[in-house]
């Protein structure tokens, strides 16, 4: 069955089902991949935030293949006024500044993370 990925945030219902259709609990599936089952839980929560290759050993691992098609082969779903209206308006280079600097024109500092998490090496 083919399945089509747009977003995001539709990949991990998808690795869900994946694993659920092979039986598998997410204990099981940590096993085979040599990683705690709190990783993979991890790993199924916020898949977006994996590498590609992190992706493509779960997906090896349900025997799921992944084909990649160009959006001009696909068949348009929007309207040209659609994709008119949706277009981003360009915004003065003085916001831009004031956004990506701050008001003082210094860029503001990257707000640390709650707490430091530990990463698993798979």
């Amino acid at each position: 069955m083919d399945y089509s990925l747009k977003t995001v945030s539709q990949l991990r219902p998808m690795l869900l089902g994946f694993r659920k259709q092979a039986g598998l609990t997410q204990e099981k599936v940590a096993q085979r991949l040599g990683i705690s089952q709190q990783s993979y839980a991890a790993f199924e929560a916020h898949p977006e935030a994996a590498s590609v290759d992190r992706l493509f050993r779960v997906l090896r691992l349900f025997a799921v293949e992944m084909r990649l098609s160009s959006a001009a082969s696909a068949p348009a779903t929007r309207s040209a006024a659609a994709k008119k209206r949706a277009a981003p308006t360009a915004a003065p280079a003085a916001a831009k500044r004031t956004a990506a600097t701050g008001a003082a024109g210094k860029r503001a500092a990257p707000k640390p993370s709650a707490k430091p998490r530990k990463r698993e090496d798979w």
